[in-house]
């Protein structure tokens, strides 16, 4: 057992046996120190331990990462999608870089050089600038092919997942919050959303709603929305997206509780397994999603043509 592993502990108690299930945070000869589901710590000493497994990750942590990302590029849908060998190209209206940008996992089919070229006439075409979503491990190659031509890479984001049990576990009841859940944003949620970009482009409603199993979380004091999210269910997966909390009701839960009434919706619509996407350097972002039970699954980054984007 190392730290960090998930374990599965029989230990013997002066009221007898108890099991002890949680994240092992640090071991040594004399005792193990385990983070229970519930966030709660305790310390084991090792000879009272009658016997102990590893618990094997859960899907949402084992998925492989081109699969992960074919699942994130059904959550947030692009307006218009072509295949190149297994890359995907996408556009919608320049409306984010998720739905503007070549998905690039596994091969384009035809020599790097040959995929840059045609990604870059695919864009011009659209009046789009070209751009890559690029997992870490699909960097290989690309670097000394994109260089010369004047290519750029922007910030790191971090992929995260979780089961949705474990999330509503750690999120815990909303204090009274009523989160609303509507298969539309209204008016009130596109103003909240994004608040700092307003007005939002004409594009942007289509492609927020482009998707048959999306919901549109918000908590509302007297008819104003102070904070929404989106989520979107494939299978048994759920994408949380545009989670924002009016800055003048922050710190107060609002996240965590229309996370929680997001995932909710999502998980009577038969998910179990939930991803997100955040910046690396959204130390805030980062910690809380970590509090509420999201492990960082791998990073991805932006390339594009030209400058790098902020």
């Amino acid at each position: 057992m190392r730290a960090g592993d998930v374990v599965s502990l029989r230990v013997s108690t002066p009221s007898g046996p108890t099991e002890v299930v949680g994240t092992l945070v640090a071991a040594s000869a004399e005792t193990l120190s385990v983070r229970r589901r519930d966030g709660s710590m305790v310390e084991i000493r090792v000879d009272s331990v009658v016997a102990g497994r590893v618990v094997p990750p859960p899907e949402s942590a084992s998925v492989d990462v081109a699969d992960l990302h074919r699942v994130m590029a059904s959550g947030w849908r692009a307006l218009e999608q072509e295949p190149l060998g297994d890359w995907l190209l996408r556009a919608g209206g320049g409306f984010t870089r998720r739905a503007n940008s070549a998905l690039v996992v596994g091969s384009p089919g035809l020599p790097l050089e040959a995929a840059i070229s045609r990604i870059e006439r695919w864009y011009a075409e659209r009046g789009l600038p070209p751009r890559l979503q690029v997992p870490a491990s699909e960097t290989g190659g690309l670097a000394d092919v994109l260089g010369p031509r004047g290519w750029t890479v922007a910030t790191t984001t971090h992929v995260m997942t979780a089961e949705a049990a474990a999330v509503l576990r750690a999120a815990g009841e909303a204090d009274g919050a009523q989160v609303q859940v509507d298969p539309e944003p209204d008016n009130e949620w596109l103003a909240a959303y994004r608040s700092d970009a307003h007005p939002l482009p004409a594009v942007a409603r289509e492609v927020l709603t482009n998707h048959p199993h999306a919901g549109f979380a918000s908590l509302r004091t007297r008819g104003r929305c102070v904070a929404v999210a989106r989520v979107a269910v494939d299978g048994r997966w759920a994408g949380l997206f545009a989670v924002e909390v009016d800055p003048q009701h922050r710190r107060q839960g609002l996240a965590r509780a229309v996370t929680a009434g997001a995932l909710r919706w999502a998980v009577e619509r038969g998910a179990r397994h939930c991803y997100l996407q955040v910046t690396a350097d959204n130390a805030e972002a980062v910690a809380l999603w970590t509090r509420l039970g999201f492990t960082h699954h791998h990073n991805y980054v932006y390339a594009t043509e030209g400058p790098a984007e902020p």
